[in-house]
């Protein structure tokens, strides 16, 4: 088995011509979308934009190359290294990329990036990237548990009326994590104009909605498109309302780990799949679930509300700044959560003893399942 730094290596020598794009090419232009790019790919949408061999040049020639090469703990330097090996590829280097966008702004919590690859088959590939290391971003994913849409969803349909507009070729859209959430949402409302220039959506891994927006009459017209992938553990991509098919992935990783998308595991050109998700993955998503059921929006939003204030008492910004606080002195945040309004304080030791009594539950109805089976196979029928 191998990864999509494997494919590379193997495929790179041969263009898109020679060997059509897949949903391993749409993987690794996901992962491409998290590079910090602003100020190297050009805002601006348009068929000029720049080859991604020039990209590269710009990035690591930059003074700040430092800077755009820290992506937090969430992916270290294997972006990099990817990037690195994009650029040197027959298959990738001569692409064109444009319409590099990045949004982040802390009062309206929103953390929003996309831009837009130039195929050689005449079609446009939107990227939406996922949630970065910034806890604005991850803000915002809680935030989808009780509000549609959030900014960085109406970013992105904004952002694909304006390709489609700006650009007439054949439309792909994709994203891994949030991003594949935002690739479905935009294809599903940009207008049936639009829905008839797209031949594929990918969502990799991607949570769903607060409302199943798959009933929306709007999907029905993107519903054929629509292709999802779920690593064998997977814990973002089960989140939510959502339906249909998926693909489930075998993954080199355990548990949220999995959600790297270089862990996921490839057979020659096509996704090394597994039959059915881990019984690990079907409990987490059933005690999930069955909370969020259990709550109204309006506690919904409660929660994450405390759950943000309790983490942003530490003054960081990020994950890897939340981690070192971590690492360093694991009893503040005990301290910290003591600390807090005691109404914010209440919300979350309760929200959080009703999730463990969630998932209490659906474990004694796997071990109660369990047993039964076992006796039925032992035992003579009635």
């Amino acid at each position: 088995m191998s990864s999509i730094l494997d494919y590379i290596a193997w495929r790179g020598d041969l263009s898109l011509k020679a060997a059509p794009f897949n949903e391993i090419d749409a993987l690794i232009f996901c992962e491409f979308a998290y590079l910090k790019l602003k100020g190297i790919v050009p805002e601006e949408v348009s068929r000029e934009g720049i080859t991604l061999e020039t990209a590269a040049t710009l990035f690591f020639e930059s003074s700040d190359v430092e800077a755009r090469s820290d992506m937090g703990i969430l992916f270290g330097n294997e972006v990099v290294n990817l990037f690195q090996l994009m650029a040197a590829s027959v298959r990738y280097k001569n692409l064109r990329l444009c319409g590099f966008v990045e949004h982040w702004d802390e009062f309206h919590e929103k953390q929003f990036a996309a831009l837009t690859v130039l195929l050689e088959d005449n079609t446009a590939f939107v990227v939406f990237r996922g949630t970065d290391d910034t806890l604005v971003g991850w803000k915002e994913d809680f935030n989808m548990c009780f509000m549609t849409p959030v900014p960085s969803q109406q970013d992105a349909l904004d952002y694909l009326v304006k390709v489609a507009a700006r650009l007439p070729d054949i439309i792909r859209v994709g994203g891994h994590s949030k991003g594949g959430n935002l690739a479905v949402y935009s294809a599903t409302f940009c207008g049936e104009k639009i829905q008839k220039r797209i031949c594929s959506v990918y969502n990799f891994d991607g949570p769903g909605f607060e409302l199943n927006i798959n009933t929306a009459p709007e999907f029905q017209g993107i519903s054929h498109c629509v292709q999802r992938f779920v690593p064998d553990q997977s814990i973002v991509g089960l989140l939510l309302e959502q339906d249909g098919e998926y693909v489930v992935v075998k993954s080199a990783e355990f548990g949220l780990m999995q959600h790297n998308l270089l862990s996921w595991q490839l057979d020659g050109p096509h996704f090394k799949e597994v039959e059915q998700l881990a019984d690990s993955s079907v409990l987490i998503d059933r005690s999930v679930k069955g909370w969020l059921q259990s709550h109204s929006n309006e506690e919904r939003e409660q929660f994450v509300e405390a759950i943000y204030e309790v983490i942003t008492s530490f003054q960081a910004t990020t994950l890897s700044e939340l981690a070192e606080c971590w690492k360093t002195n694991p009893a503040k945040f005990l301290s910290a959560l003591l600390e807090v309004e005691p109404q914010t304080r209440k919300t979350v030791i309760q929200a959080l003893h009703q999730l463990f009594r969630t998932t209490r539950h659906e474990l004694q109805l796997d071990v109660k399942t369990w047993f039964q089976e076992k006796l039925q196979e032992v035992l003579p029928p009635l």
